[in-house]
Formats: C-alpha cells, sequence, structure tokens
C-alpha cells in the first residue's frame, strides 16, 4: 500500500516542556483520546502505511528544535521509533513528500532532503553503527524503517557579468 495521509490522527499537549522534561502529547484518533503517550508537543504529520501509522512530532522548544519519529501498529503500539536533533540549531519540518509507496521525503535539519525508508518485514540492525549525524535512536537489534539525508543541490551562481548587469555594483 502507498504512503497516504491519515487525517484522522492528532495529538493533545499532556505536559508542556520543561527545563528537566521533553513534553508529552496523547495521540486523538477520529476525535477520541486513544490514551496512548508519546513525546512531542507539535503535530506535524500522520501517514498511514499497510496496517501502521508514521507520526512527526515536534518538542517546541526554540533554538533546539527535535523531531520525534514514531511508527505505530494498529494498537499503537511503538514498533520503531528516532528522534532528530542536533544542540542549538533549529530545525523546521516541511517539504513533505510522498511520492515513493514506502519512502518519505522532507527536511528538517540542515540543507538536506531527509528519506525515511520504510520496510515490510523488520531487519537487522547493527545497534553499534551509528545512524546520520543528528539521528538518535534507541538500541535495538531490528529496525522497521532507515534514515538517511542527501544534501541540497547547490544553486548555480549567475556569471559575474550578470549581476553587474542586474544594477550591482562593485565596490
Amino acid at each position: 500500500m502507498k504512503l497516504q495521509y491519515a487525517p484522522d490522527y492528532s495529538i493533545r499537549l499532556v505536559r508542556e516542556s520543561t527545563s528537566e522534561a521533553e513534553p508529552l502529547c496523547e495521540v486523538i484518533v477520529a476525535g477520541k483520546p486513544t490514551g496512548k503517550i508519546l513525546q512531542g508537543a507539535v503535530f506535524q504529520a500522520a501517514l498511514a502505511w499497510n496496517e501502521y501509522i508514521l507520526l512527526f512530532l515536534t518538542v517546541d522548544v526554540p533554538f533546539e528544535e527535535a523531531l520525534n519519529i514514531y511508527l505505530l501498529d494498529r494498537h499503537l503500539h511503538v514498533v520503531d521509533y528516532a528522534q532528530m536533533y542536533f544542540m542549538y540549531s533549529t530545525g523546521v519540518f516541511c517539504d513533505l513528500d510522498l511520492s515513493d509507496a514506502d519512502t518519505v521525503r522532507f527536511r528538517f535539519l540542515g540543507e538536506k532532503v531527509w528519506m525515511l525508508k520504510l520496510f515490510p518485514q523488520k531487519r537487522f540492525a547493527i545497534p553499534i553503527v551509528s545512524a546520520s549525524l543528528g539521528v538518535h535512536r534507541p538500541w535495538a537489534l531490528y529496525r522497521r524503517f532507515q534514515l538517511s539525508a542527501d544534501a541540497l543541490p547547490k544553486p548555480v551562481a549567475p556569471p559575474a557579468g550578470a549581476r553587474l548587469r542586474a544594477g550591482w555594483q562593485r565596490r
């Protein structure tokens, strides 16, 4: 089944962020509370894939934004999880792309396009091999998705003479 938006899913903030603790939220399905509590404060997206739900939640901490990615089964149990952050950096979740059946592309940290590839079966993972820079995952022998990133293409600068013709002056 192709990835698609899951409009019935949302969250309700249970605990705001403090200097000692991350924010907590409750998963809401079709307007009804589920009792499932996750880390996060701002709902970014919910995607359905086969019998799974992929939730993207940010923590809403200025200058240290983090993105929590949860893969939930039909009973709302966490099947896989990743958190993305860099210390003292901001992140804006944007440019969500569902073009492929099992891969989500988005931007969050840095000048990169992040790709989250979902696996139909759990895959063996070597927990001592680190993930991409900025991706933090709990220790586990198996994964249901993989995160990787490609740098955004650098814009091509116009020829030096083009700037002068466009009204720029050399100093």
